[in-house]
């Protein structure tokens, strides 16, 4: 556990995703200086996943551009 006098909790969600970070300082203007930095770095990181997250929809497969070229 922290001796720091001040806890935050920065929160930012999105869709499904959820990322959570505490922040403690010994006075405000320490937390004040770390909240902004976490808030900064968490968008970063929000901008990193919004790349990697998959398409809404499936590619196809390379040989396959409709369901009716299937083989049954």
């Amino acid at each position: 556990m922290t001796d720091d006098a001040f806890t935050y909790t920065v929160k930012l969600k999105r869709g499904d995703d959820t990322q959570k970070c505490k922040v403690t300082a010994p006075d405000i203007e320490t937390l004040t200086d770390r909240v902004d930095a976490v808030r900064e770095k968490l968008g970063e990181w929000a901008g990193d996943y919004r790349e990697i997250q998959p398409d809404e929809e499936a590619p196809l497969a390379d040989d396959q551009s409709e369901l009716s070229e299937l083989e049954a």
